[in-house]
C-alpha cells in the first residue's frame, strides 16, 4: 500500500507540471503577472491559442519540426539497426573495442561539436536548412546498445538455418532479424523522434531564418518578439507538446516491451 502511494505521488509531480502549462495557457496576461495568486482562471480563454497561429509561424515551426523528427527518426533507424546487427551477431577483429567506442560517443558533450560541426555545413552551404538540423542527430548511440541488446537474444539458430537455405546475410537481417526485432525498433523510433523534437540548441545555431525554426527554438523567439508574454508561452509550448504526447501515447505498449525485452530493465 505504501509503494503504491509512493508511486501515485512521483505521478502527480510529474503530471503537474504539464497540468499547469495548461492551466497558465488558458489565462489572459493580467492573471498571470498579477500579485494575487489564482491556480484556476477566472475567465478561461482560447486567445493566446488563437495570438499563437495569427501573429506568429508556430504552423511553419510546427512543420519543420515534424519533417526535421520524422527523416531524423527513418535515418537513425537505417543507420543504427545494420550496425547493431553487426556488434551482436558478426563477429570481427576489434568488434568490442569499436562498440565501447561507440558507446562512449554518448559521454560526449554536444556543445564540444558545434564549433566543427557548424564550420562543416558552412562549407557545404547547408546552414539555415532542414538538413543541417537533421543531420547531426540521424545516429543515437543509445539505440545502437538497446538494438545491439535485443539482437543477441535472438538464437543463433536461426540464422544458421537461413545460411544452410542459401540466404545472404541481407536476407537473413531483413527477414528475420528486422520483423524479430519490432519492439526494440519500436524504441528507438520513439527516442529519435522525441530527441530531434525536443532539439534547441543546435536549430538554434544552425538556423536563422525565422521562418525556418523549428518548434522549440520559435517558442523561445516568443520572449523577444512579444515580449515576455508568459501565457502565450504557455500556450506555444502546451501545442509544441501535443505532437509528441500523442506519438508517444501511441507507441507506449511497443515502447514498454522493447526496453523490457531489451535487457535493460529498472
Amino acid at each position: 500500500m505504501t509503494a503504491r502511494i509512493i508511486e501515485v505521488l512521483f505521478i502527480l509531480l510529474w503530471v503537474f507540471p504539464l497540468f499547469w502549462l495548461v492551466i497558465t495557457s488558458l489565462k489572459n496576461e493580467n492573471e498571470v503577472v498579477t500579485k494575487v495568486f489564482s491556480f484556476w482562471p477566472r475567465h478561461s480563454t482560447l486567445d493566446n491559442y488563437r495570438k499563437a497561429f495569427t501573429s506568429t509561424y508556430i504552423l511553419n515551426w510546427m512543420i519543420n519540426s515534424l519533417i526535421v523528427s520524422t527523416f531524423s527518426m527513418i535515418l537513425t533507424i537505417v543507420v543504427d539497426a545494420p550496425i547493431a546487427y553487426a556488434f551482436a551477431k558478426i563477429k570481427f577483429p576489434g568488434r568490442n573495442i569499436l562498440f565501447w567506442l561507440v558507446m562512449a560517443g554518448m559521454m560526449v558533450p554536444f556543445q564540444v561539436l558545434i564549433v566543427p560541426l557548424y564550420l562543416q555545413f558552412n562549407s557545404y552551404n547547408l546552414v539555415n536548412t532542414l538538413t543541417a538540423a537533421m543531420l547531426p542527430r540521424i545516429a543515437l548511440p543509445i539505440g545502437i546498445f538497446i538494438l545491439k541488446q535485443f539482437y543477441e537474444e535472438i538464437p543463433s539458430a536461426l540464422e544458421e538455418a537461413a545460411f544452410i537455405d542459401g540466404a545472404s546475410r541481407f536476407t537473413v537481417f531483413n527477414k528475420i532479424i528486422i520483423p524479430l526485432g519490432k519492439a526494440a525498433l519500436t524504441t528507438v523510433i520513439i527516442l529519435s523522434f522525441i530527441n530531434a523534437w525536443n532539439d534547441f540548441l543546435w536549430p538554434l545555431i544552425a538556423i536563422n531564418d525565422t521562418a525556418k525554426y523549428t518548434i522549440t527554438v520559435g517558442i523561445a523567439n516568443f520572449q523577444g518578439t512579444h515580449g515576455t508574454q508568459y501565457s502565450l508561452i504557455m500556450a506555444g509550448a502546451t501545442i509544441a507538446s501535443l505532437p509528441q504526447i500523442a506519438f508517444f501515447l501511441f507507441f507506449r505498449k511497443k515502447i514498454i516491451a522493447g526496453i523490457a525485452m531489451s535487457g535493460i530493465k529498472g
